[in-house]
């Protein structure tokens, strides 16, 4: 038997809270500062954020640069429960095809 809202105790007055800029650019430094030092756990020492190693590649749309060149990929990261416009994101960077990885 379905249970109403009100058995659950969800109130249906209540909307969701949007979350601030502040909030998600926190949680986005937070995640490729995280990505970077599990890159570098697994052999790629030269993986730092582009916000610490280049404001050019961090305005083309790279998250994570490889200081090394070990790793010939330029890496876009997103922490979100909606799925990212690949294509739009794409659309905005130089990067080449074969080398552009968002995760």
């Amino acid at each position: 038997m379905a249970r109403t809202k009100k058995e659950n105790n969800i109130r249906s007055d209540v909307t969701p809270r949007k979350r601030s800029p502040k909030y998600s650019k926190t949680k986005g430094s937070s995640y490729e500062t995280k990505i970077a030092r599990e890159l570098r756990e697994l052999g790629f020492p030269g993986i730092v954020t582009a916000r610490s190693e280049s404001k050019s590649a961090d305005a083309n749309k790279v998250d994570l640069v490889d200081t090394e060149k070990q790793l010939p990929l330029g890496i876009q990261l997103k922490i979100t429960q909606n799925t990212p416009n690949y294509f739009k994101i794409r659309e905005e960077s130089t990067i080449d095809n074969e080398n552009f990885v968002l995760i």
